[in-house]
């Protein structure tokens, strides 16, 4: 049966909890192998993104597979003609492709009934809505440094994204709890839908509220702050004071959209750049085998 990968929630929590375990387990995330020979993937992204890219692209060649990239910053040319003739145009790509990524275009495009046609998987490689990857990828090294994720308290500080929502979807299953403080010139109707009826997950008032004791912290996007609020949200040593001793921190969007963090900060123990590469990588190679494996 052709799996897609569209959101946290339409993976179930068995799928998630899985793929989690998965991941860590994986000896190498670098390694090598022959799984997806003579498979080709193709990369739809609506606007650029090289970590994106770079991370997608890394997991199917290591696992013997090809890559066709194909992007549309302009958004008027690709993107609107599969939005107008998805029907007419995913049944033809059986004939060239066994997998989509995509990236930058909003789920709620993709028509359901119209999936059923097509006999490849499909990949959500991060929407305004949903980015599992990125979430599965933080939990997973979450629940690496600790069996107990009910011991940790994260905080989430900046603009809501795909992967918060998709934050607050697995937080239903693994047994942390969230602090989620967003600028208030944000709409959080949508914020506060994803929210509703998850008991450790809770939006606060205050950068200072949601950091307290936190262990883990993802510092998100800075769309729609502008100058001079931008200054009250520059995340530095003296902000997070009221973190954890030992916090580290995610981020939690692209580095040139996430809200501006002190250079010593970003170069410092705290930060999980590296490690949040590593457990990408290794998530991305775990969906692969979960599309493709009967």
């Amino acid at each position: 049966m052709k799996k897609n990968v569209l959101s946290i929630s339409e993976l179930g929590d068995t799928v998630c909890w899985t793929l989690v375990q998965q991941a860590i387990g994986i000896p190498d995330a670098t390694m090598h192998s022959n799984f997806m020979i003579e498979k080709v993937c193709v990369l739809f992204f609506a606007k650029p993104s090289l970590p994106e890219r770079l991370c997608v692209s890394a997991a199917v060649r290591q696992m013997g597979g090809q890559i066709v990239y194909e992007s549309d910053p302009t958004g008027e040319h690709w993107l609107n003609e599969m939005h107008e003739h998805q029907l007419h145009l995913l049944p033809i790509f059986n004939y060239y492709l066994d997998c989509i990524y995509l990236y930058g275009i909003p789920m709620a495009n993709l028509k359901e009934h119209e999936l059923d046609d097509i006999n490849f998987p499909i990949i959500n490689a991060g929407s305004p809505e949903a980015h599992p990857a990125h979430a599965l990828a933080d939990i997973a090294y979450m629940l690496k440094t600790s069996r107990y994720l009910n011991s940790f308290r994260c905080a989430w500080l900046g603009t809501p994204n795909g992967t918060l929502f998709s934050l607050i979807q697995a937080a239903r299953w693994f047994p942390f709890s969230l602090r989620i403080a967003v600028p208030e010139i944000n709409d959080i109707a949508m914020l506060t839908s994803y929210a509703e009826g998850v008991q450790n997950v809770e939006i606060v008032d205050s950068v200072s509220e949601a950091i307290t004791d936190a262990k883990f912290i993802f510092i998100g996007s800075r769309a729609g702050i502008g100058y001079p609020l931008i200054k009250q949200w520059e995340i530095t040593g003296s902000l997070l004071a009221k973190a954890d001793p030992h916090f580290s921190f995610f981020l939690a969007a692209r580095p040139i959209n996430a809200l501006p963090i002190d250079e010593e900060l970003l170069l410092s123990k705290a930060s999980l750049l590296v490690r949040q590469s590593e457990y990408r990588l290794r998530i991305h190679k775990r969906l692969l085998h979960y599309v493709f494996s009967e």
